[in-house]
């Protein structure tokens, strides 16, 4: 009878052992909307860098990765570390976008369930920027870090460059100018850009003027008339 009972009990434990097993490592709604939660999360940001040659490239990392979430970029995993950083090995041009898949990690119930792509655009360092003439002239739009035009060559930054400079040259003619207008000119000037306040202006004093001529003609008749 005793032994009956054992075995009833091991069967009912093996029964209902694997089933708590299995449900354990189920990627449910909830896992996989908390799992998408931690996602968002990740912050992925880009360093400027330069190669032994000095030519340009960028350091891309990922912080604030969950330990739940695995990356896939360009074939290949990437797991976070300690401090819960990705730092990608890969070499990343300026000018290009590039995608981020974010799966559930290796440890999680969720393992290899796509979760949501991250892309980002780097953009396209200016090499002109570091010339000499950029320091004298650094509001000259081409000797901007991150200038979103087209520079063909060397010939064509001088040439737009030269262009730049006489705008340069005309604002400070036109400067110049402004500040040797004679006061008769600048009272011209703005007796014409504010035409109608002006003369409104002007009718109300030859009006005030008529009125007090004709108030002392008056006072003076009736004082002549006084006098007789």
């Amino acid at each position: 009878m005793k032994k009956n009972r054992l075995l009833l009990l091991l069967l009912i434990f093996l029964f209902f052992l694997p089933i708590k097993t299995k449900a354990s490592n189920i990627c449910t709604s909830t896992k996989f909307s908390n799992l998408k939660r931690e996602a968002y999360k990740t912050q992925i940001t880009y360093e400027l860098k330069f190669d032994n040659k000095h030519n340009p490239y960028f350091e891309v990392t990922a912080y604030n990765v969950s330990n739940d979430i695995m990356i896939v970029f360009d074939g290949s995993e990437f797991v976070p570390d300690s401090n819960n950083q990705i730092k990608f090995v890969n070499y990343f041009e300026g000018g290009k976008k590039y995608e981020f898949r974010f799966y559930g990690g290796r440890n999680n119930s969720c393992v290899e369930e796509y979760v949501y792509t991250k892309k980002i655009e780097l953009p396209n360092y200016n090499m002109y920027s570091e010339r000499e003439e950029c320091i004298e002239y650094e509001e000259f739009p081409l000797c901007n870090k991150w200038y979103k035009g087209e520079i063909k060559d060397e010939n064509d930054f001088l040439d737009k460059l030269e262009e730049y400079k006489k705008t340069l040259v005309k604002e400070v003619e036109e400067v110049k100018k402004e500040e040797t207008k004679s006061l008769f000119d600048q009272i011209i000037e703005f007796y014409t850009n504010n035409l109608i306040l002006c003369v409104t202006i002007t009718v109300f004093i030859v009006l005030a003027i008529i009125v007090i001529i004709i108030r002392l003609i008056v006072k003076r008749r009736k004082k002549i008339k006084l006098d007789f």
